[in-house]
């Protein structure tokens, strides 16, 4: 059995490295207009791109994906449209879209506290 809430622990560490506004953002539109307006806020605001690279990684994890897509398919990195049309697929089941939504706002609030713990040293943070 996979301990999915230590994989969102450990992309929330990852995700420290992102601004906490940005962070705290993110979370604010997931928890008030949903994971779809979410990952569109994020490609507008994240100038990095870094959160939602961080949260397609966590995404693409294996337990996690497999899951959400059919055919063994993938979350696409780099192609945001492509990524959005994976993502709608998702939301067509209610019971993945609920899922999806629960570990996101998880590895969010994660990603949060860990950004607030110590800001100067971000890399020795990790989970061992």
């Amino acid at each position: 059995m996979t301990n999915l809430d230590y994989i969102c622990a450990k992309t929330g560490q990852d995700l420290a490295k992102v601004e906490e506004n940005t962070i705290r953002k993110a979370l604010g539109v997931i928890r008030e207009d949903g994971v779809y307006a979410m990952f569109l806020w994020l490609e507008n605001k994240d100038e990095n791109k870094t959160a939602r690279e961080e949260l397609t990684k966590l995404l693409n994890h294996n337990e996690i994906k497999n899951y959400l897509l059919t055919n063994n398919k993938s979350f696409s990195q780099g192609d945001f449209n492509s990524f959005i049309k994976d993502l709608t697929e998702v939301t067509q089941d209610i019971d993945k879209l609920f899922f999806l939504k629960k570990i996101l706002e998880r590895t969010l609030t994660y990603g949060l506290y860990h950004s607030k713990l110590n800001p100067n040293k971000k890399d020795s943070q990790n989970v061992e």
